[in-house]
């Protein structure tokens, strides 16, 4: 390599989809309760820019808290929602307890049951059905490693998160969250930050920006609300790799309009 020549960045790849390269990709979450409402929502994310779906589990069969029962209910409709988002799009899988910003309360080894079965491939030589899958990196050590095991051995890839919903930490605290995320294991770690002023803004963009200097993969952060709005449409200069966007009901503050955040991104390009 030249002088002052820079290394390529280092990416993760799913479904044919580069994260960690220009453009950020636009995910949306997919919120619906029941079977229909799910394939309803997965449609019209199709018609949408975004290459990436989050299915938020925790939005699922609400009438099912039996967590048995609503792993079965997930499991039986997996396959038709696969089905519906094509070969092209990729699916995360989701899900947050109260805390965490969610709906549904888990236990560490029901969520791992429900992890390990969604990554488990139906047979042999055939991919799983998820492309990615989420955990917090407030959860058990020893759960978030036995999700990463999992994900290695069936080739899904690992989100590790931190949200917080009160306030920004320092600078320094957010880059050291995602190079802990990144050594627990995660292909894509993610921060997310309530901001107080605009300062937490711009060091929240600092920090990624600090982070991506690392080169040693690709990765996440936003700052929620209203405040934080331009972090979901600025990632390509900022280097997230990704953002969040809606195509109906949001799943966290400040999420946007799938179609609008791509004609921003498009417009701010460098």
């Amino acid at each position: 390599m030249e002088p002052n020549e820079e290394a390529p960045p280092v990416t993760i790849t799913v479904r044919g989809i580069e994260l960690g390269r220009a453009r950020p990709e636009i995910i949306v979450p997919l919120v619906g309760d029941d079977h229909e409402a799910v394939l309803e929502q997965a449609q019209r994310a199709s018609e949408t820019p975004s290459r990436v779906v989050e299915w938020r589990l925790d939005h699922f069969r609400s009438d099912h808290t039996d967590p048995a029962a609503h792993r079965a209910a997930v499991l039986e409709t997996l396959p038709a929602l696969r089905g519906a988002l094509g070969p092209d799009r990729a699916l995360l899988a989701t899900l947050r307890t109260t805390a965490e910003g969610g709906q549904r309360e888990i236990s560490d080894r029901n969520l791992l049951l429900l992890l390990e079965e969604l990554m488990t491939p139906r047979r042999a030589g055939v991919q799983a059905l998820v492309d990615l899958v989420d955990i917090e990196a407030s959860r058990a050590p020893q759960t978030v490693a036995q999700v990463v095991e999992t994900a290695d051995r069936s080739g899904v890839k690992v989100i590790v998160s931190h949200h917080d919903f009160e306030s920004t930490p320092s600078e320094e605290e957010r880059v050291a969250i995602l190079r802990s995320q990144r050594r627990a294991g995660a292909d894509l770690p993610k921060i997310a930050v309530t901001p107080q002023g605009p300062r937490d803004v711009l060091t929240l963009l600092s920090a990624s920006l600090t982070v991506a200097e690392d080169n040693a993969g690709p990765h996440i952060a936003l700052s929620m609300g209203p405040l934080g709005a331009v972090t979901r449409v600025a990632g390509e200069t900022f280097a997230s790799a990704a953002t969040f966007a809606t195509v109906g009901r949001a799943s966290a503050p400040g999420q946007l309009a799938a179609t609008d955040v791509a004609e921003v991104i498009e417009m701010l390009r460098p």
